[in-house]
């Protein structure tokens, strides 16, 4: 083992990074099986995800003194996966609607207004920040080619989450943001923008974009990716805490690890749907 301060951290570093490598191999290859599998099991899966991500964004509002209602929150939470799976995206509008009085009700029958406000936006806001947002991932999953479109997405996102990590540590002199995450450089920001690049070049060899699409999309990936971390680490700060969780040894909870798919896989859809038509490729 390595001594002295510098030696220790970079001992430290190489130790989360081994972590983070064995985690990703394990769950990778289980992930890619559950999405082209699709169906119920897809399903169980992106539930599972958003319920686990939702109670560790609600205690970490906890933390910080707030009272949001966790189990009425999980719950009508998972409505906005279940509900898209059997209605399509068409069910939205009614079941969002239907939350939000819910949680309205539940507040409503507490008699108090102490907190009022804060109790419903943190229920409401949590459910619509995860559930609904990684909810996309089943409205892609269901358009043509859909097993291709949602590995596409969470494959090039990840892959600039690392270009970022990686390009960052070895480069990064200028930073990007220091008041929502001081680790973040100017340099891991442009890396990840670069390797969603390469990403979706080499996702040609399964989905056949026009190759204007395909740069733009990984342009776009690689920079909302990032917004989405800045955000999460937004939200950790104001809460005071370094990760979500500890479910996924190297990579802090289930939150830390899908933040940027929060973002990413809705702007993926809503380009593929919008700006590309599915039928041209196969």
């Amino acid at each position: 083992m390595p001594t002295g301060k510098g030696g220790l951290e970079e001992y430290a570093k190489i130790k989360v990074w081994l972590k983070r490598t064995v985690v990703a191999c394990i769950f990778i290859p289980f992930l890619i099986l559950i999405i082209w599998w699709g169906g119920i099991v897809f399903l169980g899966l992106v539930c599972l995800i958003s319920a686990v991500a939702l109670f560790e964004f609600y205690q970490g509002i906890k933390k910080k003194g707030q009272k949001p209602f966790l189990i009425e929150g999980i719950s009508l939470g998972m409505f906005v996966p279940v509900s898209i799976y059997i209605w399509g995206d068409r069910a939205l509008p009614p079941v969002l609607i239907l939350i939000i009085f819910c949680v309205f009700m539940r507040q409503f029958l507490k008699f108090e207004t102490k907190d009022a406000f804060t109790n419903i936006a943190l229920t409401m806001g949590g459910i619509f920040y995860i559930c609904l947002l990684f909810s996309y991932a089943l409205i892609l999953r269901g358009e043509t080619l859909g097993a291709r479109l949602v590995i596409t997405v969470f494959f090039v996102t990840w892959l600039g989450d690392t270009g970022a990590y990686l390009i960052g540590r070895r480069w990064g002199q200028h930073k990007l943001c220091v008041r929502l995450s001081p680790y973040k450089s100017m340099e891991g920001f442009i890396g990840a923008v670069l390797i969603s690049c390469v990403a979706m070049l080499i996702s040609r060899l399964w989905l056949t974009f026009p190759l204007f699409h395909t740069l733009a999309l990984g342009v776009m990936i690689g920079m909302v990716g990032q917004i989405g971390d800045l955000f999460e680490s937004m939200l950790k700060r104001e809460m005071g805490i370094k990760d979500f969780g500890r479910i996924l040894p190297g990579h802090g909870g289930v939150l830390d690890r899908f933040d940027s798919l929060l973002f990413t896989v809705p702007l993926f859809y809503h380009y593929v749907k919008y700006l590309i038509t599915l039928g041209n490729f196969s």
